[in-house]
This record gives C-alpha cells, structure tokens and sequence, in this order.
C-alpha cells in the first residue's frame, strides 16, 4: 500500500492525465460513433467533431486538474489555449491518418479503429499537454509579455521626449 502511495505521489500528472484523458477517449469515441451513426456522416467528418468535443474537454480538465495550471490572465489563458490547440491539431493529423488506415487500408470497423486511434493519439497528446502547462513553459510566455511591455514603455517614453 505505501508503494502505491509512493507512485501515486511521484507520477500525480501522469495517473491524473491518464485518468482524464481516458474519460476524454471515452467522449471522443462516444461522440463519434453517435455522429457516425445518428447523422450517418462519413467518418472523417465524425471524427473531426468528436475530436473538437473531446479537445475542449481536454483542455479544462487538462489545465485545471492535471497539470494544475492557474487562471492567471485572459492573455496567459488564451496564449495556453492557442498552445494546446496547436498541439492538438498536430494530433488530429495523426488521429485522422490512423482513423484513414484502419478503415479504409485495414478494412477495421470504425470502433475497432477508434479505440486503437486514441491509444496512440493519447500517447501523443501526454506529451504535448505536459509541455503546454509546464511551469517552464509558463516562465517563457511570463518572460515574453514582460519584454513587450517594457518595450511599450520604451516607445511612450521615446514618443514622449521626441514630443517635448
């Protein structure tokens, strides 16, 4: 038992990751067979929605419960949000590519192909998450918005002595 709690302690982000992004997974593979089949929509085009359904899950639950990210500011929210769209949007290549080759390469059924898709998706998106919300990550942006705002400072006070 204190093993576990050892491991638990030690790897938090990564049991909290796997946990949320199997629910994640869950709602990603729910909402594309519901797409597929209520709409009868091709599955490309599924797999696309549910995608971005499972992405804004992703990102909350990413940012608030696993990597414990806080609210600091609208501009430190947004520049998180653009981060982890972008690096899901790079998944979203691979997902759609494997999604490609299982049905149609593989003659897989959608599900079988789903559920293979997000494990190696979700491999991808633990790595690419845990960059978004890093503190590291977050010192860098900190450091840049500091930079443009002394660099404002500078133009004003440039602007104000060539004015007088």
């Amino acid at each position: 038992m204190n093993n576990l709690h050892t491991f638990f302690k030690n790897h938090r982000d990564f049991v909290s990751y796997t946990f949320f992004g199997f629910l994640a997974s869950v709602i990603n593979i729910v909402s594309f067979m519901v797409i597929k089949s209520t709409f009868h929509a091709h599955y490309m085009f599924a797999n696309t929605l549910a995608w971005l359904i499972s992405v804004v899950f992703g990102f909350f639950t990413n940012k608030s419960l696993v990597f414990k990210s806080e609210y600091s500011t609208g501009y430190a929210l947004i520049t998180e949000l653009i981060a982890f769209f972008f690096f899901r949007g790079i998944s979203l290549l691979a997902d759609s590519a494997i999604m490609f080759i299982c049905i149609t390469g593989l003659n897989l059924s959608s599900f079988t192909a789903k559920v293979i898709d997000q494990i190696l998706v979700g491999i991808l998106n633990y790595a690419t998450s845990r960059y978004t919300f890093s503190k590291d990550q977050r010192e860098v942006a900190k450091r840049l918005r500091q930079r443009r705002i002394e660099h404002h400072q500078q133009k004003l006070a440039q602007k104000k002595q060539s004015q007088d």
